[in-house]
């Protein structure tokens, strides 16, 4: 085959060109320790390097999901924390208040350090975090959770809402508690509310008359929690009055699955007489629930009251404020001393109820905390995974790359050395 002078010295040329370019590409990779800098190296690499560096951001976005839920929760547990050493503090002046060897300005010195011990947690109730959101408003974090109305008390105004965040593929963290949930469970007094046909038209008449069950109270403490242990588990109670002969009544307590309510001796109350009621009222007392009976209105289709007593809900800053309420008052009678003790057992138990709920959800919250620890290390070993698969995929490997470097400039060399000497041979060289 014949080969031209022009023709060897183009693939001269090209050949030397190619080793350049190859020579310069290698020295990039050098200088950026990539091997994949552009989509056109590895198609298929690049493909998978976008899914790998998308998955690499999702995890760093959790790394900062699970900061900001730390921090939230760090401070949510050290203002329980501190709320639960004021709640103590609670306890104690209750316990010395008391005492019969104090006297009334004693008590009063000891009401108004409740008064300053409310003000401070309530500050701590209305915490706002670094973002300044309010910590226990649930999901109305611009807003004041706690609002201190016109006679004293606090309401709540927040919600019950809990801020999920994703802290992982498949795990979200509660980021913070709602005061709702955490301060709002103290029991306060019995409450009675009456339900039933007989009320219901007892509302509608005109003007409206109260219903055949009237003055339902407890006389104190003591008797609202006999009630309380006596009915436990019996649900909504039914009151139903009956006239078997003229004139004669009789009333029956029923449970909420049907069953007459035992007395403390263990027999049923059913059918108990209590004579005539269109004249004379009766008064009973239902394991401390003390009742007025009169006559229905409709003994044939009307003669049911439902009664439901239940405790009412309320926080430990109005505990706090109630006891005080007492506190400060001179004792002047035996039913003022009476009604200070009442009062210093149903706080001691509201504070205890309190220091228990605060107590049980920094439990809560020291095992998210733990569990964010985890997801945060596991979350680094998915990185780590991450991270090696994309260095696989777009970093070069300098020794190897460097090697092949050196190859190609040795052999652009020698291209060069003898293209130089074939390129000065030609047929009148040999002539002469």
């Amino acid at each position: 085959m014949r080969i031209s002078t022009q023709q060897q010295f183009l693939s001269s040329i090209d050949n030397m060109q190619r080793s350049q370019s190859k020579i310069a590409d290698l020295q990039e990779q050098i200088s950026t320790g990539k091997r994949l800098r552009n989509p056109s190296d590895d198609p298929v690499g690049a493909a998978q390097l976008v899914k790998l560096e998308r998955e690499l951001s999702q995890y760093n976005k959790y790394d900062d999901n699970i900061n900001v839920t730390k921090r939230r929760l760090e401070q949510e547990d050290s203002i329980l924390d501190s709320i639960n050493i004021a709640t103590d503090r609670m306890r104690e002046l209750t316990i010395s208040a008391g005492s019969d060897t104090i006297n009334d300005a004693d008590r009063a010195t000891i009401a108004q350090e409740l008064d300053q011990l409310v003000d401070y947690v309530a500050g701590l109730m209305n915490t706002q975090d670094a973002q300044g959101e309010y910590l226990f408003a649930g999901n109305k974090g611009g807003e004041a959770p706690y609002v201190k109305q016109g006679d004293g008390s606090y309401e709540y105004v927040g919600d019950d809402g809990q801020r999920m965040i994703q802290v992982g593929s498949d795990l979200f963290v509660p980021s913070n508690d709602s005061g709702e949930v955490l301060f709002e469970s103290i029991e306060g007094p019995l409450q009675i509310e009456m339900t039933g046909q007989a009320v219901f038209n007892a509302a509608q008449q005109s003007p409206p008359v109260d219903p055949f069950v009237r003055e339902a109270e407890f006389a104190n403490l003591a008797a609202e929690n006999t009630f309380k242990e006596a009915t436990k588990g019996l649900g909504e109670l039914t009151i139903r009055v009956t006239e078997p002969t003229p004139d004669n009544f009789e009333y029956s307590v029923f449970d909420s699955s049907g069953q007459p309510v035992k007395d403390s001796a263990g027999n049923d109350i059913a059918g108990i007489a209590v004579g005539d009621l269109a004249t004379t009222p009766a008064t009973i007392n239902i394991h401390g629930l003390s009742l007025e009976l009169h006559e229905p209105a409709d003994i044939a289709s009307a003669n049911e009251i439902k009664l439901s007593v239940t405790p009412e809900k309320m926080n430990v800053l109005d505990a706090a404020s109630a006891l005080a309420d007492v506190l400060e008052k001179p004792i002047e009678n035996e039913q003022m001393s009476t009604d200070r003790n009442e009062a210093v057992a149903r706080a001691l138990e509201q504070f205890k109820m309190s220091a228990e709920q605060t107590t049980e959800f920094q439990t809560v919250v020291g095992s998210r905390l733990s569990t964010l620890e985890n997801v945060t290390s596991s979350n680094q070993d998915f990185k780590l995974f991450t991270e090696s698969a994309i260095s696989t995929i777009e970093d070069a490997d300098l020794s190897r790359v460097i090697s092949e470097f050196t190859l190609e400039q040795t052999t652009l060399q020698a291209a060069q050395a003898t293209f130089g000497r074939v390129s000065s041979l030609s047929l009148f060289n040999y002539i002469n």
